[in-house]
């Protein structure tokens, strides 16, 4: 709460700061083929001004001094455009029509070296994932029900009962994932479990992501990748915006938008609200088949440009609350703690802050911080978990260049975080960690192979000094060929209570078989881009191949005696690696576009030359997606598929509770259709779309994700057989609409 005081004072402030400046505004339309492009990027050279067109193509950017500026627009799979244009003072219209062309790798990216940069140029492999491919095919509020929609992620549901989740990258579990936001590693273990699901798409502007190892630039915790959500940019939104659909299983979403731009300051404030209080049981197990949920979440984002223009101060904070009930009909959360009505009862509060700070003058000078706050309340069943935690992170970034082709990071970060809850693993009271960490790397350009190479060293009291080395290279002998490769190790701390929910729920008992010590990893990945060019309809096909190594891992052994879950660092290694194709391909005529992913995954551990597939780690995985417009109709129709391949499952369902061993293949569906309404064409106008959605087209479930369902009290009971989609076809109609 405190967070969201300190913006709406910051907003406050900034919205009288005078606008001493003759300024030009320049806005329009960004198009292919009659209709608009998302997600491109729109720059004025010589500054650090621009911006990415919304899901309409439209594009503002405000602020800059009359007279003669150079725009340049690019986005994958279109020909840069390069246009001069003369600016007066006020609102200057220009619209922008892109030609389909053999090029890749125009989209701004930060995640891979942390500095702005083109994907093409980036000597790590990063994938760029907007808001309108995430939602491809779906009306969801909710992140983690969306990513599985990126090639090689996948999410994991840890709980049949209450739904919570997590992402897995190339099957590593989701805890070896850093997610960021903006940039920021605030998530941290409590919030892997429960925070994700509280992240709209409604606030997101792309995905980045990176596969393999990344510590060096964003701690040792980043095993096995990276996830950073962009958030929306203010200059970028609309001036009102608004969105409501309802679900067959009668869920509700609200989502309200407004963006005050005054002078040099520009502010985004969003609010959410879901809520879901309806009882399904299709599947028969006397459980709800997905958890009821009240949900609310408060958004706020600012930004203050320098005097020449460029962005100088950027704040943002965000309030999440959630209730959260799942269990047998009669259970509700006056029942919370009932030893004989059996339910799941979760409340999370939490609040973050973030702030970037460039200083003027001081080109190349980045001071980041950013703060956040979790509260969990849950009941599992007689099971009482309280946990908080806290992270406080402080970053200061120099780039520059020495060279031409020569350009250096430096870094330092400071990251405290508590956390407190009333299990053993706190039994000697909050555990602490103030952990400082200095990086550096540099990137050396010569001619067509650019190598990358760094180092950070963090502390940890526990465990001393922690080095976290990064090489990585690419080599582009044309523009329609990129290969890229990365080498670099992780560290990671484990708390077991807040990454694994098979900790608390259902009935077994925890046990620790030794004092766990952190996870270490090795990792190695390489990729081959080409570009075929096929007319003016260019495939392009990525190869990525990877192997990571891990020691001292923690496995949870759900075998040696069904009344345990039992925890010990592996005596041995475990292994994750395969490979990964996608394609990517626009028709100009049709028009059409479409992306199709498939991953191979090897996941095992290695004891006593005793070779064994890890538990929930999917064999293969395949993703498909693609839209096309009916442009005479204004109706555009979005496709998604996934393909899931089997996953070996704790052996001890088959031997104790008849399940089988290994869960089988299946895929789901869904469908889209979007009707756009209103004054579309008009950058000052008001656009509407209404959609219809149509997800598990085919109403594939998986049935009952819970053993010994008629004793939840008992032993034998547990939540967690859980291989794929719960929930059957479901029907959205929603409106979205667009005041600019």
């Amino acid at each position: 709460m405190r967070s969201i005081m300190c913006l709406l004072l910051f907003l406050a402030f900034a919205c009288v700061v005078p606008d001493v400046h003759a300024q030009a505004t320049v806005e329009g339309r960004v198009t292919s083929g009659g209709g608009g492009v998302p997600g491109v990027n729109v720059r004025v050279g010589g500054t650090e001004r621009g911006t990415a067109t919304d899901s309409d193509g439209f594009y503002r950017i405000v602020d800059l001094s009359a007279g003669s500026h150079v725009l340049l627009v690019s986005a994958v799979g279109f020909e840069t455009v390069r246009r001069r244009v003369e600016l007066p003072a006020g609102t200057t219209t220009i619209d922008i029509a892109l030609t389909q062309e053999v090029i890749a790798g125009d989209e701004v990216v930060v995640t891979g070296t942390m500095r702005e940069q083109y994907v093409k140029d980036s000597p790590v492999k990063v994938r760029v994932v907007n808001t309108k491919r995430l939602q491809r095919g779906q009306a969801s509020a909710n992140l983690m029900d969306l990513i599985g929609s990126v090639n090689g992620l996948t999410t994991q549901l840890n709980c049949g009962v209450c739904g919570t989740n997590a992402i897995r990258i190339n099957g590593v579990e989701g805890p070896n994932t850093a997610v960021l936001i903006d940039g920021m590693p605030i998530m941290g273990a409590l919030a892997s479990v429960y925070g994700l699901n509280g992240i709209s798409p409604s606030i997101i502007e792309r995905v980045e992501v990176i596969t393999g190892p990344q510590s060096t630039l964003y701690g040792t915790q980043a095993l096995g990748g990276v996830v950073n959500i962009i958030t929306k940019d203010p200059e970028n939104t609309p001036t009102f915006s608004g969105e409501v659909y309802g679900q067959s299983t009668r869920e509700g979403s609200l989502d309200l938008a407004v963006s005050p731009h005054v002078g040099r300051f520009k502010g985004f404030v969003s609010a959410h609200a879901l809520r879901r209080e309806h009882y399904v049981d299709d599947n028969g197990d006397g459980f709800a088949d997905q958890p009821m949920r009240s949900q609310i979440a408060l958004f706020g984002k600012g930004s203050v440009d320098g005097p020449g223009g460029a962005p100088m101060l950027n704040v943002a904070a965000k309030f999440f609350g959630e209730n959260r009930t799942g269990g047998t009909p009669g259970f509700t959360d006056a029942l919370r703690g009932s030893d004989t009505v059996y339910g799941e009862s979760i409340y999370t509060r939490r609040g973050e802050f973030l702030a970037h700070y460039r200083p003027t003058g001081l080109d190349g000078l980045r001071l980041e911080g950013a703060f956040t706050y979790h509260d969990q309340d849950s009941y599992y069943g007689t099971e009482h978990y309280v946990g908080q935690q806290q992270i406080a992170f402080g970053q200061a970034t120099y780039a520059a260049p020495l060279t031409h082709a020569l350009q250096l990071l430096i870094g330092s970060t400071l990251r405290y975080e508590t956390y407190n809850d009333n299990t053993p693993a706190t039994s000697d009271g909050a555990d602490r960690r103030l952990i400082p960490g200095v990086f550096g790397q540099g990137e050396w350009a010569l001619g067509d192979v650019t190598l990358l190479g760094g180092l950070r060293v963090d502390h940890h009291a526990a465990h001393g000094f922690i080095a976290a080395p990064r090489l990585s290279a690419k080599y582009r002998p044309s523009y329609r060929t990129t290969l890229r490769a990365s080498g670099g190790t992780g560290f990671r701390v484990v708390n077991v209570f807040t990454e694994d929910h098979a900790a608390l729920t259902g009935s077994r008992e925890v046990v620790f078989g030794e004092d766990l010590n952190p996870e270490r990893s090795r990792s190695v990945t390489a990729s081959l881009e080409h570009i075929l060019p096929l007319g003016a309809n260019p495939l392009t096909i990525s190869v990525d191949g990877f192997y990571t190594r891990f020691s001292n891992k923690i496995i949870p052994d759900y075998d040696q005696d069904p009344n345990l879950i039992v925890y010990e660092n592996l005596d041995g290694f475990s292994v994750t690696r395969g490979f990964a194709v996608s394609l990517d391909q626009n028709f100009t005529a049709l028009p059409l576009t479409y992306d199709l992913g498939f991953t191979l995954t090897d996941v095992f551990t290695e004891e006593g030359g005793q070779r064994e597939a890890v538990a929930y780690a999917p064999d293969y995985t395949g993703t498909l997606g693609a839209t096309y417009q009916v442009r005479a109709l204004g109706l555009e129709v979005d496709y998604a598929a996934t393909l899931v391949g089997p996953k070996r499952m704790p052996d001890f369902y088959a031997e104790n509770f008849g399940r089988d061993g290994t869960s089988p293949l299946y895929t789901t569906h869904d469908v889209r259709l979007m009707k756009a309404l209103g004054d579309v064409n008009s950058a000052r106008g008001v656009g509407f779309d209404v959609y219809l959605t149509v997800e598990n087209l085919f109403d594939r479930t998986q049935g009952s994700p819970l053993v010994g369902a008629a004793t939840p009290f008992s032993p034998a009971f547990d939540t967690i057989y859980t291989w794929g989609p719960i929930v059957g076809r479901t029907f959205s109609l929603g409106v979205r609409m667009n005041l600019r």
